[in-house]
């Protein structure tokens, strides 16, 4: 699957222990919380780094992530 948007920051489970800016993909459409394959998923410096910019990655949907499996392509 591949997907088109923006990278944005967010909290995450807002009041719970769990509590967290997480890396989002905004399309516009949907948001996707992010997580590299293989990556860590409560911080992934390379998530981070896109933050603000326009993404095209491939990926899967798991219960809780849109999981990329590619690197993803700054629009």
């Amino acid at each position: 699957m591949e997907l088109t948007g923006k990278v944005v920051l967010q909290k995450f489970a807002e009041g719970s222990k769990s509590e967290h800016d997480a890396v989002f993909l905004d399309t516009g459409k949907e948001l996707y919380r992010l997580k590299i394959k293989g990556g860590n998923p409560f911080y992934d410096d390379s998530l981070h780094k896109l933050v603000g910019k326009a993404i095209k990655a491939e990926g899967k949907l798991t219960p809780y992530f849109f999981e990329i499996t590619n690197n993803p392509e700054v629009l």
